[in-house]
């Protein structure tokens, strides 16, 4: 925990404030994520949080920590296996080390449309990843929400083509595409935890990194780096899991409730993050001054189809590859 003693004030009081959230409920769950208050993917959880208490007449109450008040990402997915946290939001590039077919969905242009990303999340695909993880983790995925298209931004300068990107320090997560990614883009990948991209951008020691715009918003990254390129070449799965042991403590008539209202919130968040996405990049650039500059997406789609099958086959899952892409169809 931070020595800082505002951030600790913070924490007690939000803790303090959950744990009245569930004064009277027969279970109580803990969802961490690391945005903001206010972020989509916050109003995702307490959206899911709020129907599950509705449709268990209060008998399931889901406190929500956001800004990784307990923990990075990475520390929240340990602490489902371990037992100590019971939800977790996550993207699926910190579940991917102990769960590697997670790893694939970090490969740029798997996504031909948004329905696609559907189709694949929301029926077999998403049921053969939800039982991966229950082999290999003890952890269960209840639903997989999405970042919308990602943006890279810079403070070094403009990107208006592929060859813009040489020499580019650009921060990676930790997934098995996240430094491939870009080092076939022609960046130099540094992986880096979520929490010091901001500091790292300002004290220069990397020159940009990816995300979508509402959550550069809402970190402020457009401070230290100002120059925008929409290379829209990767939507971000984020993950709705739950700890085998937290799902298995509650009473069978609950659990598909859980699941049901956790589909229901991720339905819901796939069309409100495309509406902040665009809304949050536009008052960026109106109030902010950021630089949108426009890049043509031909070089870097001729390079993904190779980055995916290196992707696959390092993992060893070129059937589950193919099974995506046949899924657009």
């Amino acid at each position: 925990m931070s020595s800082d003693p505002f951030r600790v004030w913070v924490l007690v009081v939000a803790l303090a404030m959950s744990a009245c959230a569930g004064e009277g409920a027969e279970h109580v769950l803990r969802l961490g994520h690391d945005q903001t208050v206010g972020h989509p993917y916050h109003l995702a959880a307490e959206r899911f949080a709020n129907r599950t208490a509705e449709a268990t007449g209060g008998a399931v109450r889901i406190q929500v920590f956001p800004a990784a008040q307990l923990g990075d990402s990475p520390e929240q997915i340990e602490g489902l296996r371990l037992g100590t946290l019971d939800v977790a939001l996550a993207a699926f590039s910190h579940v991917s080390q102990f769960c590697p077919e997670f790893g694939l969905f970090g490969a740029p242009f798997l996504f031909e449309d948004e329905a696609h990303f559907a189709t694949v999340f929301d029926e077999e695909i998403g049921e053969l990843l939800d039982e991966a993880c229950r082999e290999r983790y003890s952890v269960r995925l209840l639903a997989t929400l999405t970042s919308g298209y990602r943006v890279l931004f810079n403070g070094r300068r403009p990107v208006t083509e592929a060859s813009d990107l040489e020499g580019l320090t650009i921060r990676v997560m930790g997934g098995e595409a996240d430094a491939l990614t870009w080092q076939v883009f022609g960046a130099l990948p540094v992986p880096m935890p979520y929490s010091e991209v901001y500091s790292a951008l300002q004290a220069g020691v990397i020159d940009g990194a990816e995300n979508e715009p509402i959550s550069i918003l809402s970190n402020k990254f457009y401070e230290a780096a100002p120059y925008f390129a929409p290379t829209n070449h990767l939507v971000l799965p984020m993950g709705l899991f739950i700890s085998q042991q937290g799902l298995e403590g509650l009473p069978e008539e609950y659990r598909p409730i859980l699941r049901e209202e956790a589909r229901e919130a991720a339905v819901w968040q796939r069309d409100f993050m495309r509406e902040q996405n665009a809304r949050a990049l536009a008052e960026m650039q109106e109030r902010h001054g950021v630089q949108v500059s426009s890049i043509g997406q031909g070089e870097l789609l001729e390079r993904s189809t190779a980055i995916q099958d290196e992707v696959a086959e390092n993992l060893d899952l070129r059937d589950l590859l193919e099974m995506v892409r046949t899924a657009a169809h």
